[in-house]
């Protein structure tokens, strides 16, 4: 996906008779959906639209979000599995040091020393911390994000500096 457009939401299911759909949020912000008033929507077949919202609240850990111009469980049934999106130039600022994970797919990851190491292709969040899936000549390279290996961060320059460690990369 390109940093133009930023999943935040996905669209799980309809909800009710009126063309609600059920929304699971994909941002860390937790009220990343009250603001908004026009979203793009990513479906399953590729195709792309733009929508403006009449209604939006939380429900648990979900979100109820109503379109105008979808009105019954029918149209509705043809956003489900769809993504919600925001222009890249509409994110939500982060803290300092925290980034985005489309900022972070692409960059090249190098040792301290310089040796190329080979391309961020997915960042999995796992419960102790974050991991980079690096594609290396090699194959698959999996970096815990931690800082005695993560060295520096630099999405502007498309790089990540690690420091590596016996065991870490063959």
């Amino acid at each position: 996906m390109s940093a133009d457009w930023i999943n935040i939401g996905f669209i799980r299911k309809p909800h009710g008779l009126k063309g609600y759909v059920r929304v699971e949020g994909l941002s860390d912000a937790p009220d990343r959906f009250a603001d908004l008033v026009r979203i793009g929507v990513e479906r399953r077949d590729g195709g792309r639209e733009s929508l403006e919202i009449e209604g939006c609240r939380q429900d648990g850990k979900s979100w109820l979000m109503k379109f105008f111009g979808v009105d019954s469980t029918e149209t509705a049934e043809r956003l489900r599995s769809a993504y919600i999106q925001v222009p890249g130039d509409a994110v939500a600022p982060l803290p300092e040091d925290a980034y985005y994970v489309f900022e972070l797919e692409g960059c090249a990851v190098v040792t301290e020393e310089g040796e190329e190491i080979g391309v961020v292709r997915e960042v999995m969040s796992m419960p102790a911390n974050d991991v980079f899936v690096v594609d290396s000549p090699e194959g698959e390279v999996m970096i815990p994000v931690v800082r005695d290996i993560v060295v520096e961060v630099s999405p502007e320059e498309s790089r990540i500096v690690i420091r590596k460690i016996p065991g870490l990369i063959s």
